[in-house]
Formats: structure tokens, C-alpha cells, sequence
């Protein structure tokens, strides 16, 4: 008798940029260490992490992509290579990429390290989006409808001045970045940047996302060292709008994070008594992190307090988002509850019943607070925590970019 082991797929017709980057979104977010989403917070999240972070993701690893990427795209135009031969060679390049850069060994953050040319998903998929927001690659196509004119690109050759500057850059798939390397994709390369590269970096980011927490660390990267989240950063000298964003993302992820907490203990609790299974060192760490939650929100209780008495404006801030109402109905109730009474958050009954519907409407059969069933499949680890829109993402660059320009080269 042959075993039949169903598997999840994920498929989608490659129609616009704009239908893929949605894809590739949710992609990345099922993959990130905070996005353990079971109290539907993911669409306030990721909208935060776009305003202060634009171009970053968990599941990059160094800057230098940024610029591997677009010379090893440029190659392929060059080469003019026909559509239907563009993934075959997209995946062959990104393969010598690998090669050229193991030796740099384990753990040094190399995608693909270990699977090499059969790796399931290449840096071109995964950096795609950022290169789009950062504004290095300047057209807005899908990467499917970039292979399709690839080869044309290739032919086309964009006005330039005297001074080799490109005059027409709206016809231009990639900014004007430095040329690569002698011997890219031939010999063994670093994550190293180069200062050019990182200015041409910073450049294009203050360009397309000058508004940004990102774009302003750039010029003044010190700010960001030792800072655990992107609001322990110094806000002298910031803008007033960018403050009011940072201010609106700590509000919520400070009176999020109790909820998340919770929502560990409730299960925990459940599978000790349904099904026997020893959570008390979960149950403990769980505890204590909803007791330093209580602390926190008392300590910060007046600017919090402020906040939810004046949700509307949190919402108008979020509106082309368009946050579903129903995420909206939960997130006003259960911050209410969080600041009104923060003391007695974890035992109150009416939170533990916003939680559970919340997971219900969620996940339907698969709620652990709901169905024995779901519970029997858990993994018996903590989910969610206090949201940082990735800030270790974002501060590494910092850190990367502040080296290159201090090490002149």
C-alpha cells in the first residue's frame, strides 16, 4: 500500500510586478522569526516595517547582494539571452555566485550554502523586491516580465553624457551602479562592500525612500548602535512626521506584545490539561514575559493610554493599507483592555474569549484553543513576541554600510 503525505503548495500566474511582490510578501513573512502571525497582527506589522524599513526582509542575509544581483543581471543582458532560455541562465549564474562565495564557509550567511545550484529559492527572488524599493532596479516588472525583455535591454544602450551619467534613466532597468569586480562570477568574492558601492546604496535609498528611519540612519549611522529597537534611536533632529510613525509603530508593538504572550500561556495551559504534555518551563518563560509587559506598560502608561484614546488617528495613518475591519475591531478592543487594566490582562476571562475568537476566525479548524486536533499538532514553542519591523535587518546594513564609508575603499 503506497503512503500518501499531503504537502501545502503555494501557486500564482506571474501577471504584474505588483501581484508578485504580493506574493512574495506573504512568502517572506511565513519565514520570519517575529511573523508567527496567530493573532492576525501581520498586515499592521508588515505596513510598519514598509514605512520604516522599505527593501528589507528576515530571510535576506548580506547587503552586497544588492549589488551581486544587478551585475549578474547586467551580464545576462549583455549576453542578450532569448526569454525562454533567461531562468536556465538566471539559475546557472546565481550557482557560480554560491561557489564564489563558499569559501567563506558555514555560517557566514550564504544563500545556498549547502544546497548550491538546488537551492529552491535564489537571491534573484528574494532580493527582487527590495532592489525595486531601494530604486537600483528602476523599471517596475515582475521578475518573469523582466525575462521577457531581458535581451532587448541588452541591445538597448541609454543615453549617457560626457561624464558617462545616464540622461534618460526612466528607460533604464538599473540605476547607475560601479562596475563589478575583475573576475565576478570567476573567483572567489567577499561581502565586503566597496565605499562606492555603499554610497551608490545610500544614494539611491535617501533618493526613493528619503522619508523613511532607514533612509535617515544612513547619514548618521553611530545612532543605531546598541539600540534594540528602531525607537531607542535618538529622535533629535528627525522629521515630525517620521517621528509620529516611530511613535504609532512602539505604541502597537508594546500593547501587542501582552496579547501574544497570553495567547502562549492559554495553550500551553490547554495541552497540560487536555493532554497531559509538560509546559511548565514554557508556561514560566511566558509568564515572566507578560510580568515585564505589565511593568513596561505602566511605566510608559500616559503616552500609551494617549495612544488608544486616539486610535482614529493610528488608523488614518495606516488607510492605504486598507487593514481589514475586523482586524481593526480586535486590535481597538484588546489594546483598550491592555492599558485599561494591564495588572489583571493575563486572568481576565473576556481577553481569554477575545483571543480564542480571534484564533477561531483565523484559523478555523487548525485553532489550538479550539479543536483537540490542532492542539495534538503543536510544536510545543512560544509564537509571536514584540514586534521590531526588522530592525535587526535594517541595523545590520546600517552597521555594513557605516564600515564601507569609514573604510574609504
Amino acid at each position: 500500500m503506497t503512503t500518501y503525505s499531503p504537502a501545502s503548495s503555494l501557486g500564482w500566474l506571474d501577471f504584474d510586478a505588483a501581484a508578485t511582490e504580493r506574493v512574495a510578501t506573504l512568502l517572506r513573512s511565513l519565514q520570519e522569526p517575529t511573523t508567527l502571525d496567530v493573532l492576525g497582527l501581520g498586515s499592521v506589522r508588515d505596513a510598519f516595517s514598509g514605512m520604516l524599513h522599505p527593501g528589507t526582509s528576515y530571510i535576506q542575509t548580506k547587503l552586497r547582494y544588492f549589488m551581486f544581483l544587478p551585475w549578474t543581471f547586467q551580464r545576462i543582458e549583455q549576453d542578450q539571452v532569448a526569454p525562454g532560455d533567461f531562468f536556465q541562465r538566471l539559475r546557472h549564474d546565481e550557482a557560480l555566485l554560491i561557489d564564489c562565495l563558499r569559501h567563506l564557509g558555514p555560517g557566514n550567511r550564504v544563500i545556498g550554502f549547502q544546497a548550491g545550484r538546488n537551492l529552491k529559492r535564489m537571491p534573484s527572488s528574494i532580493y527582487w523586491g527590495g532592489l525595486g524599493d531601494w530604486g537600483l532596479r528602476r523599471l517596475p516588472l515582475s521578475l518573469g516580465e523582466y525575462a521577457q525583455r531581458a535581451a532587448a535591454l541588452g541591445r538597448y544602450r541609454a543615453a549617457r553624457d560626457d561624464d558617462g551619467i545616464v540622461t534618460d534613466p526612466s528607460s533604464s532597468m538599473w540605476a547607475p551602479l560601479p562596475p563589478a569586480p575583475e573576475g565576478f562570477l570567476e573567483a572567489d568574492i567577499t561581502f565586503k562592500l566597496r565605499s562606492v558601492e555603499a554610497a551608490t546604496i545610500v544614494e539611491n535609498i535617501r533618493h526613493r525612500q528619503g522619508d523613511t528611519l532607514l533612509a535617515w540612519l544612513l547619514t548618521q549611522p553611530h545612532l543605531a548602535a546598541g539600540c534594540d529597537f528602531p525607537w531607542e534611536v535618538s529622535s533629535h533632529g528627525m522629521r515630525a512626521e517620521l517621528t509620529d510613525v516611530v511613535r504609532h509603530a512602539r505604541c502597537f508593538s508594546e500593547l501587542t506584545a501582552g496579547p501574544q504572550y497570553a495567547y502562549n500561556v492559554l495553550v500551553a495551559r490547554r495541552a497540560r490539561q487536555e493532554l497531559g504534555w509538560d509546559t511548565a518551563r514554557l508556561l514560566e518563560g511566558q509568564l515572566g514575559r507578560l510580568q515585564r509587559w505589565v511593568e513596561m506598560v505602566q511605566s510608559r502608561h500616559g503616552e500609551l493610554l494617549s495612544w488608544v484614546d486616539d486610535l482614529p488617528a493610528f488608523w488614518k495613518l495606516l488607510d492605504r493599507y486598507r487593514i481589514r475591519r475586523s482586524t481593526r475591531d480586535f486590535i481597538a478592543g484588546i489594546v483598550r483592555t491592555a492599558v485599561d487594566n494591564p495588572e489583571g490582562f493575563e486572568q481576565d476571562s473576556t481577553v481569554h474569549e477575545q483571543i480564542r475568537l480571534r484564533e477561531i476566525r483565523l484559523k478555523g479548524k487548525r485553532a489550538r484553543l479550539a479543536y483537540r486536533a490542532a492542539l495534538e499538532n503543536w510544536n510545543q514553542t512560544a509564537a509571536g513576541g514584540q514586534l521590531g519591523y526588522r530592525w535587526s535587518i535594517a541595523k545590520n546594513y546600517i552597521g555594513e554600510i557605516a564600515d564601507a564609508l569609514a573604510g574609504g575603499r
